[in-house]
């Protein structure tokens, strides 16, 4: 627990003696430095090489601090490594040199008015030999050379302790802190400082780290999360469930800053230029988006190699610079681009505010920068690009305009603009799927996104079975496929010969540990109910929905679609014949002389022709008589109060010519 000194009664010439010191040396607190410095960036691969521009980078220039200030970053981290320019004798002295050069480039940095971390960076040597004595006396010295050398700075300089103590276990890392800024303090009494916790610096590290008893200290995490995708580069980052699993980190720390009363830098976060386009610019916003929510100082990796953003030789941005500056959470969102035609791109995205003035659209290729192509009203949420060249990478952003605000970016999205082919529909396995009988999910047509199926992502995830398709088609383990991730919007379709027209019992096979996802299933013309999954306990193991549909017989298009959440697998749909239709041997091209009016209070059954009726039958779709009427004028009203809502087949007779047709009864 922290407190703060309280003076309730003073003489008069002593409290104006405090007066001045505190108007002399007033300090900025660690919770009101939070919104001045929320938005950073790092320095990285600079001056932390065993020597300056022994990497991939040249030596650090004054410019770079204009370009940071310019483009709108609050605080810059500078990593450093103090080992490789400091004695290994006692009294360890830094190198002159060296320490006038980290010098130098912090004051480029507080010239300009920025917040500046100085750490101590790759330090392996004091993670690796903390037991013994020497060692900790150097990294000691190097410390008190630092805080002596800094202790007049602007207060906009934080120290940083130790960069990801990985090697020291949690009270070596405990200790280590504790030491060092006992040593800062003897020089910089109310210098921001801030601690980490073990190993690699994680977000559940800082929450078992001990918290210093300290009114100027803030605590930091490291993320990139998660490590296949942030920093191996694999797979794809997004979906729901990836945004609500790095939430729940983000809520675990605020809960732990709200406990110990301790604010929050994100010192480090990002994801590898190799990761897929779309996923990264993903991932970059969902993390300033949580800082911004949770209140946190967010600072971006930025090395110049696999995690640039600074085009340093260039004198120039990278995109996600514009992420870290000009999006959060009320920017637009949930960014779709698909091919319309062959020539023609839509975007849609959702505004998740109303008062935008207007809506830019902006446009580039690979070799071209951002354009405007398009404003908009402020309320607008899709956009159709014509005349673009085919075979060509195109990119597109969403800014929600503001005529007396600064303006809010979504982020960024890519797609290719093949060169265009025409789609073909076939069937899978060559023939339509004959029903009665069992339709697989993953078998379904042939022709493509856009025409014989619908899927947000562009790759097959589980890579099963059709990996060149962009449905996600898993292995069942041994036990066929299903289909996965299925999201609201994604359908698929299937080309089915229907042998017998009737009434057919269907099950569809669904796997969730969840209940309640909505589907729907259409046959021709022939719509289901909405399907509702139901819980399985498993992913794999499914649960049948059961129902029933009246199908005519025929090649028709099958088509299943995703209505919401929560995510269940598909399986497989099972349809077995009830009963066959009721006159299906009656003449086809007569049936439409009976024709069907729907009122509130019934159906109205006339001759086209206007012949009288002798005789109306009604039956179920599976053939028992429900009711028959006698009739010599040429229209018959059913009441609605007579027959419960459903479908029926009646038959007609006219001058002694039998006519059958099918109704709903609403």
């Amino acid at each position: 627990m922290r407190f703060k000194l309280k003076i309730y009664k003073v003489f008069p010439a002593i409290f104006f003696f405090f007066g001045l010191m505190t108007t002399a040396f007033s300090q900025i607190t660690p919770e009101e430095a939070v919104p001045l410095m929320q938005k950073g960036i790092n320095m990285g691969n600079t001056l932390e090489p065993p020597y300056e521009g022994g990497w991939n980078n040249p030596p650090a220039e004054s410019y770079y601090f204009d370009m940071y200030k310019e483009a709108g970053f609050q605080c810059v981290r500078i990593p450093v490594r103090w080992d490789k320019h400091t004695q290994t004798v006692s009294p360890y002295k830094i190198d002159e040199t060296w320490m006038n050069r980290v010098e130098q480039v912090v004051d480029w940095g507080l010239d300009r008015g920025m917040f500046i971390i100085l750490n101590a960076h790759h330090e392996d040597w004091i993670k690796s030999n903390y037991d013994d004595p020497t060692y900790r006396d150097r990294f000691d010295s190097i410390w008190s050379q630092i805080a002596v050398r800094f202790k007049d700075k602007s207060d906009r300089l934080f120290f940083e302790i130790l960069n990801e103590p990985h090697g020291l276990t949690k009270a070596q890392n405990d200790e280590l802190h504790q030491r060092e800024l006992s040593i800062i303090r003897k020089t910089n009494p109310t210098r921001i400082v801030i601690f980490q916790g073990n190993e690699w610096g994680g977000s559940d590290q800082l929450i078992q780290a001990a918290v210093p008893d300290d009114d100027y200290v803030m605590g930091s995490f490291h993320s990139y999360d998660p490590y296949r995708f942030g920093l191996l580069g694999e797979g794809t980052w997004g979906s729901p469930a990836d945004y609500n699993q790095l939430k729940n980190k983000f809520i675990a720390v605020k809960n732990w800053s709200d406990t110990t009363n301790i604010p929050v830098f994100l010192g480090e976060f990002g994801a590898k230029r190799s990761c897929d386009y779309n996923s990264r610019m993903l991932h970059y916003r969902a993390y300033v988006e949580l800082s911004q929510i949770y209140g946190f100082v967010y600072c971006a990796w930025d090395d110049g190699g696999n995690f640039r953003i600074m085009e340093r030789e260039q004198h120039k941005w990278d995109e996600v610079k514009d992420i870290l500056l000009h999006t959060n959470y009320y920017s637009p969102a949930n960014l779709k681009l698909h091919t319309y035609q062959d020539t023609i791109l839509q975007l849609t995205w959702t505004n998740r505010v109303s008062d935008n003035d207007s809506i830019y659209i902006e446009r580039r290729t690979s070799s071209t920068s951002y354009e405007r192509v398009a404003t908009l009203k402020g309320d607008t949420t899709g956009f159709l690009d014509y005349g673009l060249t085919q075979d060509l990478n195109y990119y597109y952003r969403v800014i929600a305009h503001y005529n007396d605000t600064a303006d809010l970016f979504s982020q960024p999205i890519k797609v290719f603009l093949p060169h265009y082919i025409p789609k073909v529909r076939s069937c899978f396995h060559g023939a339509p799927i004959q029903i009665p009988g069992v339709v697989e999910a993953e078998d379904f047509d042939l022709g493509g996104e856009g025409l014989t199926y619908h899927d947000d992502d562009e790759r097959n995830l589980g890579g099963a079975y059709r990996p060149d398709e962009a449905v996600d088609i898993y292995d069942r383990l041994g036990d066929g496929f299903h289909i996965g991730n299925a999201l609201p919007g994604e359908w698929c379709e299937y080309t089915v010969h229907v042998q017998y027209a009737g009434d057919y019992k269907v099950k569809v096979y669904l796997a969730s540990p969840y209940s309640g996802g909505p589907s729907l299933l259409k046959i021709g013309e022939v719509l289901s109910d909405t399907i509702y999954a139901l819980n399985s306990n498993s992913w794999l193991d499914t649960k049948p929905v059961t129902f029933n549909m009246d199908l005519d017989t025929g090649i028709q298009i099958m088509r299943y679609s995703i209505l919401g959440n929560p995510m269940f697998n598909i399986d497989k749909f099972e349809f077995t014949m009830e009963s066959a239709a009721v006159f299906t041997t009656l003449p086809r091209e007569k049936d439409d002389q009976v024709k069907v009016s729907y009122r509130p209070d019934g159906a109205l059954i006339r001759m086209v022709s206007g012949n009288p009726l002798e005789r109306i039958s009604i039956y179920s779709v599976g053939g028992t008589l429900i009711s028959s009427f006698k009739n010599t004028v040429n229209s018959y009203l059913i009441p609605a109060s007579q027959i419960p809502p459903g479908f029926y087949i009646i038959k007609v007779f006219s001058e002694s010519i039998p006519y059958s047709t099918k109704i709903v009864l609403h």
